[in-house]
């Protein structure tokens, strides 16, 4: 008796926590639907600015050289590697 009553409580946990994912999945559906609504990306507005850069506000982080070696034949080719 004592098992089937946890079997019982164990059916009534798990339909609970079933009803609870249900709820909160269809709140995430219908949060996400008012998000979409309210952030159209394809009738935003863009506003081009344009910015002038001054000597101030300009600093060097990092300067490389990058060297990529190649050869080109007789011909005016460059082999693939």
């Amino acid at each position: 008796m004592k098992e089937a009553g946890d079997v019982a409580r164990a059916q009534d946990t798990v339909a609970s926590v079933n009803q609870q994912m249900a709820d909160l999945e269809e709140q995430f559906r219908r949060d996400v639907e008012s998000i979409e609504q309210t952030f159209d990306v394809q009738h935003e507005t863009l506003e081009a600015v344009s910015l002038k850069p001054t000597k101030a506000n300009i600093t060097v982080k990092l300067l490389t050289l990058v060297w990529a070696p190649y050869w080109q034949s007789a011909a005016g080719n460059v082999p693939a590697h």
